[in-house]
């Protein structure tokens, strides 16, 4: 996993020499994101580094594809106060689609196939999500709701996810936005976690 995102960020430094070019007719992107998540209970917490290497868009059926690649430290605090630490590795794909409904109000649809590998094993899971935005230059604000669901008959990791926030076109290549994040058991409707996410987008 290391030696993979070790991989993909030189491919970004060598990529950046280039930044007039395209692939197959899109435009490369690096996204790097960071992520504090915390259980409604305080019991787990972790912490999420991931990069996003992908290709925009501007016309056809696909706007962004992605190649999700994440690491997540997790601490979970048991009642008699010890601690348990573990590591949670991610690969995924993921699509975008954009709508516009007028000039600033539109929105997106994404979705996600991907594996986790954690210390008790690993499984396959995907997501669909629906989201709006509205544009208010340089300003866009965000809602988005993610539905999360293993596909492969483990239990336990379907969760519905709720994210909004605002983000930022600081210039043609930089764009940054901040997420909030609330999650629910998507069988029992209990809150299981919110998250705070910053995330930076290089557009070649």
């Amino acid at each position: 996993m290391k030696a993979g995102i070790a991989m993909v960020m030189l491919a970004c430094l060598v990529t950046t020499a280039r930044a007039e070019t395209t692939i197959l007719g899109g435009r490369p992107q690096m996204v790097y994101e960071l992520e504090h998540e915390k259980a409604a209970d305080h019991s787990t917490r972790g912490n999420t580094v991931t990069i996003y290497p992908g290709l925009r868009w501007k016309e056809g059926w696909i706007n962004i594809f992605e190649v999700q690649l994440s690491r997540e430290h997790e601490v979970e605090t048991a009642s008699d106060g010890s601690t348990e630490r573990s590591n949670i590795n991610t690969f995924g794909l993921r699509v975008r689609k954009n709508i516009h409904f007028t000039e600033d109000f539109g929105g997106f649809f994404r979705t996600l196939i991907g594996r986790k590998w954690q210390p008790t094993g690993y499984y396959t899971y995907a997501y669909f999500e629906p989201a709006l935005t509205y544009e208010i230059e340089p300003v866009s604000l965000y809602a988005g709701y993610r539905v999360i669901r293993s596909i492969d008959g483990s239990a336990g990791h379907d969760v519905n996810l709720l994210r909004m926030g605002p983000g930022w076109d600081i210039s043609e290549h930089h764009e940054v936005e901040f997420r909030w994040a609330r999650a629910w058991d998507a069988t029992t409707s209990k809150h299981t976690s919110d998250a705070v996410e910053i995330e930076y987008t290089y557009k070649f």
